[in-house]
């Protein structure tokens, strides 16, 4: 299984002791279907979109073995289809290629219909003689008939959509057969019935191994349910095409076009849960959440045991904020598919949002241990320990994350954040400059910069970020606030005292606004305005430490107003 989406949909915030607060960049991904294929004894997954698939006609095998082109519906349709991806493609030259494939295996056959003969007849042509070879990727050209025809390989989808076309071709009763984010054939007469799996050269595979597959289980409710294991019919084949397409259209970022294939498939085969959860995930690119969550609710129905749906779920729990629910879907999800690395790392995300850092960096540990490489996890681990007031270890966490994909600039700006909590403000002001370099629109970022320039003693470079922030972020009361203190130091007071006023305009309960303001009116001269400040700090804030200090002044300027 792949997660495609890797597509964050949530970032959150956290306090920080120096920053006072920080974008700490925690993501939830969403889970696309992928079509792969088993292993045997273990699971090999590939990079595309669960895939029921194929059938041919239901009708028993014809013993004339007589090629009747003019009755290849189905491939026809397939190549129709392909042609919407593939303009220029010639379908009747295509069905002849199959009509030629069809004519070699019949000749191997000469008289023979046992059902055991004749697959293996099939089998030694197309993997033996022609050599189709099975690839584990989840491209448009794996996917697509003509494709496969033409180099001879193809992903599980376009390897089963060969076998089903050339059985239609030789009136074979082999059917397509789905199960969650895998496909394979089966020859079924009635009373010889054998799954065939085309990503292994034909090799048969009894029903129970699909069942209970980790995270992609089966509930029996949705077999007795005709959801999964059944031949599907003539119009389920088409469906899992336009699926199949769907997935590709949307990791290309055509998410209408991805959305009308999707539909097409519901409304060929309205019981595939794996349908309902890649459409969620489609609707959520688009903001419709409401959508969304009804099409995870629908997948969960057909089938209650597919891990990936309750990822999915999750994270769109997460997304809004309900983080319960989000934790309790996350932890179906690893009950289904305790391999998951995401399932670990989405819930210790989403069990630090809730403050539970303790249950969060057990899950990141665990993520890491499936996923020795997952850099993100090491970067969220390392919040978690920075928040646990346990800075060498977060240290260590964002260095190794940062040497797992030095691309990572969100890591680079959690670091950042780390030096300059530690007052090492050259290291601080480095990663921040790096992660600026590619996000220069980041208004935060100029913050954190500024703060470091400002530790550092570099006041000058520290007024250029606040600047740069409040252009890209003008509405930010505390900015006005700290900028106007920056003036005061650089002897810019007039200047300042604008800052303060926007500062008290935007938000007019900070105290410290008007005690600084008060200050720089002291400094000017004007102490109406500087003890009606004074006396608003006071009120806003009765039990401020320097009270008496500021109590004491309040008194000093009302005898010198009097005198």
């Amino acid at each position: 299984m792949s997660y495609p989406c890797k597509s964050p949909v949530c970032h959150d915030k956290a306090k920080r002791s120096l920053l006072r607060f920080v974008h700490a960049g925690s993501k939830f991904f969403l889970v696309g279907g992928v079509c792969v294929i088993f292993s045997f004894p273990y699971l090999l997954t590939g990079i595309w979109h669960p895939l029921s698939v194929l059938l041919a006609d239901n009708s028993a095998p014809n013993p004339g073995w007589e090629i009747a082109p003019q009755q290849a519906s189905l491939a026809r349709t397939v190549f129709e289809i392909a042609q919407e991806s593939y303009p220029e493609i010639d379908i009747n030259e295509y069905l002849r290629k199959l009509d030629d494939i069809v004519k070699n295996i019949k000749i191997g056959l000469r008289e023979e219909t046992e059902p055991e003969q004749v697959i293996k007849t099939i089998n030694l042509v197309l993997f033996n003689e022609l050599q189709f070879t099975y690839v584990q990727t989840g491209d448009l050209d794996s996917l697509s008939l003509n494709k496969v025809l033409d180099t001879k390989t193809g992903n599980c989808v376009g390897l089963s959509l060969l076998y089903l076309c050339i059985a239609e071709g030789l009136h074979v009763p082999i059917h397509g057969v789905s199960v969650p984010e895998h496909i394979f054939v089966r020859y079924d007469d009635g009373d010889f019935r054998r799954n065939i799996e085309t990503g292994y050269e034909g090799l048969s595979t009894p029903d129970s191994y699909y069942i209970n597959m980790p995270g992609k289980r089966i509930s029996q409710a949705s077999i007795r349910n005709g959801c999964y294991l059944k031949n599907l019919t003539r119009n389920e084949v088409i469906a899992d095409i336009y699926l199949n397409r769907s997935i590709t259209q949307k990791e290309k970022g055509n998410i209408q076009a991805a959305l009308q294939d999707v539909n097409r498939a519901i409304e060929l085969h309205g019981n595939d849960a794996v349908a309902y959860s890649n459409r969620g995930v489609m609707y959520e690119k688009m903001h419709e959440n409401d959508r969304a969550l009804d099409d995870y609710n629908k997948a969960i129905a057909l089938n209650p045991d597919y891990a990936p749906v309750y990822y999915n779920r999750g994270s769109l729990y997460a997304s809004r904020e309900i983080f319960d629910k989000a934790i309790m879907d996350y932890s179906k999800a690893i009950a289904l598919d305790p391999n998951s690395a995401l399932s670990y790392y989405n819930r210790g995300v989403a069990f630090r949002m809730i403050g539970r850092r303790d249950l969060s960096i057990g899950d990141f540990n665990s993520a890491i241990s499936l996923d020795p490489e997952f850099a993100l996890a090491y970067a969220q681990r390392g919040l978690a320990y920075a928040e646990s007031d346990e800075p060498a270890k977060a240290l260590a966490d964002f260095n190794e994350g940062l040497e797992l994909d030095p691309n990572n600039t969100e890591i680079f700006m959690k670091r950042s954040i780390l030096h300059a909590d530690a007052q090492r403000f050259d290291e601080a002001i480095a990663d921040i400059s790096n992660f600026i370099q590619s996000n220069k629109d980041n208004a935060f970022a100029y913050y954190i910069r500024a703060k470091a320039y400002r530790g550092k003693g570099e006041i000058e470079k520290s007024l250029a970020d606040y600047n740069k922030m409040i252009e890209l972020n003008p509405r930010l009361a505390g900015v006005y606030y700290e900028r106007g203190q920056i003036k005061n130091q650089l002897k810019m007071t007039n200047e300042a005292l604008e800052d303060f006023a926007t500062a008290i305009k935007l938000f007019p309960y900070n105290p410290l606004a008007y005690l600084h303001r008060g200050h720089t009116f002291k400094k000017l001269g004007k102490d109406e305005k500087a003890l009606r400040d004074y006396e608003i700090y006071l009120r806003l804030n009765p039990a401020a430490p320097d009270g008496e200090e500021i109590k004491n002044t309040i008194e000093r300027l009302k005898d010198h107003l009097k005198n």
